[in-house]
């Protein structure tokens, strides 16, 4: 479990992330006061959406404004091209992006891909986590489930870099992918107790969005209008789904 601010990720129902994906500072507060009246626990802004990403000064006015807009967790994520994003970035400046929002003090979390701190190094992580801000890692396949093996590998660099929590997106073909996703939770907690999302993207795969509390994924992935992956839920409709799934202890 993972405490940030006054919620404990990992307890209970699975908390509801909804991204911001607008391109543009207006199009993003419209959505971020959507998201503010929904279900959702967490707001992410996907900065990689933003048409002036390259100035940092546009986006720290954005994540500023964002901060005063709501109470809710705030997660900064900038997707790569190669990881299913909207825009491609270089080391360098994803670095300086990262590194000058997470000295802001203003998002309470912050997605690094698995890949891009694997080339940063632990320096890099170790840095952001000295400004507070708690890290979730990610490793995104569009094209298919890998093994369980490199699964748990993923899993496992993720925990000796340091995440606070770790997130797998796949893409399945069959049931067995499906099936196989939802049981890597429990199969890493042999080797480490690093909290986990996992979900399988696609129609195929919705059921990983809404079974979390059972296979024991920590968050998941709702949606306004735009999905920013494929079969992602409305927030709405994804709320209530948890809520007829949720278990209640005996």
């Amino acid at each position: 479990m993972l405490q940030v601010r006054k919620m404990t990720i990992g307890s209970g129902r699975p908390k509801i992330c909804v991204p911001l994906v607008g391109s543009t500072k207006k199009e993003i507060i419209e959505q971020c006061m959507r998201a503010n009246e929904s279900a959702a626990e967490i707001i992410e802004w996907r900065v990689d959406y933003f048409d002036d990403v390259a100035d940092l000064e546009k986006v720290y006015d954005v994540v500023a404004v964002l901060r005063e807009m709501t109470d809710k967790l705030l997660l900064f994520t900038f997707r790569t091209k190669e990881e299913g994003g909207e825009q491609s970035i270089s080391l360098t400046a994803y670095q300086n992006l990262y590194t000058n929002i997470a000295y802001l003090g203003l998002v309470d979390l912050m997605d690094v891909e698995l890949s891009v701190a694997q080339f940063l190094g632990r320096d890099f992580i170790n840095d952001l986590k000295n400004a507070a801000v708690k890290i979730i890692m990610s490793s995104h396949d569009f094209e298919k489930t890998p093994a369980d093996g490199e699964l748990v590998y993923r899993v496992n660099v993720m925990n000796q870099f340091g995440a606070d929590i770790g997130k797998l997106a796949v893409m399945p073909h069959n049931l067995q992918d499906v099936l196989r996703v939802m049981g890597i939770p429990q199969k890493v907690r042999v080797f480490n107790q690093l909290p986990l999302a996992v979900m399988a993207m696609g129609d195929l795969g919705k059921v990983t969005r809404v079974s979390g509390e059972i296979i024991d994924s920590v968050f998941t992935f709702g949606s306004l209008d735009q999905a920013s992956a494929p079969g992602q839920i409305p927030v709405e409709q994804l709320a209530q789904i948890l809520d007829a799934l949720h278990v209640t202890e005996q």
